[in-house]
């Protein structure tokens, strides 16, 4: 029943970043509930937390990505940026310490627990705005101010340098306790998998269902609901498109977020392709623009023998 009422839901709008490349809810996501965990997520969940007890670390090394180094690169070219990261690293420390003395998770220091969905709610209009240099800090905290941002910078220098990604620290004492008591509480009642069309209307950014399948009604579209996207590509089938190709560029392999996902035509519409999800496929932004309405008969054939598991010279073996 919940299944089927979720595939008539999605079946009559999309995604609105997948046209927009943006979230146009702001907050409004936060009040959209989230996927229930799949026992294997619980159980990685559970691993991890054990081998943070066991090593006394949490956090990973990570080699860096060309992707992330651009990132870190403009990050650093960016100094409200950094201050805005400057303030939400004092915040951090500040809750840690807090936590430390009273052995409770900064989670629940600020917010105690959370209520059910259905009532959590966070304000649409969002006050204060960041920092714009270290004067913006209170007087008291502008020396601590500085000390972070340097040690922002450095770390980020390092990492450009070094070409790995360090986020290991040591676990606190408090974390001990926290993840020990979470490791003794018994495995909740979880689904083994969590359905995929539950899985691509939920937003890969934030985790949240995306709220325009709660929202939208008959109403608000018009002519013929809209046709419901570019080209008239049903959300039916965009959906398909994204499960298929598994949020995965088709030219270059890029994983994509919800607002960078592109619907390339393989034969482009100006030539007379249609539609149609055989016709269809994810790309990025760049590759998307790089190809425009160029089209080459061969690489559509050597697709379509790949999904046959056969290449382009072995068949022409065969033939002759």
């Amino acid at each position: 029943m919940v299944r089927s009422d979720w595939r008539e839901r999605t079946s009559r709008v999309c995604k609105p970043c997948w046209e927009l490349k943006y979230c146009p809810y702001g907050p409004l996501v936060e009040q959209s509930p989230l996927l229930p965990l799949a026992m294997s997520d619980e159980l990685e969940h559970r691993e991890r937390l054990q081998k943070c007890l066991d090593t006394g670390v949490q956090g990973e090394l990570e080699e860096l990505t060309p992707e992330r180094r651009a990132e870190i690169e403009s990050w650093l070219d960016d100094l409200e940026l950094l201050l805005a990261q400057t303030a939400n690293e004092m915040r951090r420390r500040r809750l840690w310490r807090a936590a430390a003395k009273k052995k409770k998770a900064p989670i629940e220091e600020v917010v105690g627990s959370l209520p059910p969905i259905e009532q959590y709610r966070v304000p649409y209009d969002q006050t204060g705005i960041g920092p714009k240099s270290i004067s913006d800090f209170p007087a008291r905290l502008r020396k601590q101010a500085r000390k972070v941002l340097n040690e922002i910078k450095h770390s980020y220098r390092k990492t450009l340098r070094t070409g790995w990604e360090d986020g290991r620290q040591p676990i606190q004492k408090w974390q001990i306790a926290h993840f020990k008591k979470e490791l003794a509480e018994p495995l909740p009642d979880l689904p083994d998998r969590i359905p995929e069309e539950f899985q691509t209307a939920s937003c890969n950014v934030f985790g949240h269902i995306c709220p325009v399948f709660f929202a939208a009604e008959s109403f608000t579209e018009t002519e013929a609901q809209r046709r419901i996207g570019r080209y008239g590509i049903s959300p039916s089938t965009r959906m398909r498109i994204v499960r298929r190709d598994n949020y995965t560029c088709q030219e270059c392999a890029k994983h994509l977020l919800d607002d960078e996902v592109e619907f390339d035509h393989i034969i482009p519409l100006s030539r007379g392709g249609s539609s149609d999800e055989h016709n269809l496929r994810l790309t990025c932004f760049d590759c998307n623009r790089d190809k425009s309405d160029s089209f080459s008969p061969l690489s559509i054939a050597d697709r379509v023998r790949a999904s046959r598991g056969r290449s382009v010279k072995g068949r022409g073996r065969r033939a002759r």
